[in-house]
């Protein structure tokens, strides 16, 4: 996983999005770079000004939660949440049986043909739009179209990441992955999460404490 999909915003002056590739990342707005350390579970902090130390991964995650995740940047003047990105999607239409030496462990989900599209979440739903013409900013993308597919959020039964993908199960069946050339996976995760427990709250279906394989709440 690159860095920026993890430190997709800069944990320590909240600048959205953080820039690099590999295992660097680097925030335009206060200078501090950010490199994955020696040691596991460690990164490495460097200031505009030289001055350079180690840190937990779980201290800058637990930073950039403080600051809102994707919160900020996703939340419109009203308060509705109104965020796209460009996506390739695949989806799962069979299960394929898993065998070994002739006995049954489980069922996988085959993934179809991967396509490209925008994922949008506005409000309390989550939906597929064709994707935009070159040039033409994601934010305006559907306009004078209908969506390729649409998912309200209280009809998610399940959200989960891998290290590039999101992944979402409707209610209905199936499962559909997403992958994002341009954004972080955990960003869409942070953004989902954040949008499902609101959700639920509105109404009144109480805290969300597992999402995978299934939302549950307590």
């Amino acid at each position: 996983m690159p860095l920026v999909h993890f430190l997709y915003r800069c944990p320590r002056c909240g600048h959205d999005p953080l820039e690099g590739e590999g295992d660097q990342a680097r925030c335009s707005a206060c200078g501090t770079r950010f490199a994955r350390g020696r040691g596991g579970g460690l990164l490495t902090v460097v200031e505009a000004d030289g001055g350079s130390w180690e840190v937990p991964v779980a201290a800058l995650g637990a930073a950039l939660d403080a600051l809102g995740g994707p919160i900020p940047r996703a939340r419109g003047p009203q308060g509705r949440l109104e965020y796209a990105s460009t996506v390739e999607v695949r989806r799962a239409f069979r299960e394929e049986a898993l065998r070994f030496r002739g006995e049954l462990l489980g069922f996988a989900e085959t993934l179809g043909r991967a396509s490209r599209g925008v994922l949008r979440i506005s409000g309390d739903d989550l939906s597929l739009w064709p994707e935009p013409p070159p040039g033409t900013p994601e934010s305006r993308s559907g306009e004078g179209s209908e969506p390729l597919d649409r998912w309200p959020l209280m009809e998610l039964g399940g959200v989960q990441t891998s290290s590039i993908s999101l992944q979402i199960a409707p209610r209905g069946g199936g499962l559909v992955q997403f992958r994002f050339p341009g954004d972080s996976p955990r960003r869409w995760e942070d953004l989902l999460h954040r949008a499902l427990r609101e959700a639920y709250l509105r109404a009144g279906l109480g805290e969300i404490v597992e999402f995978q394989p299934r939302i549950r709440t307590a």
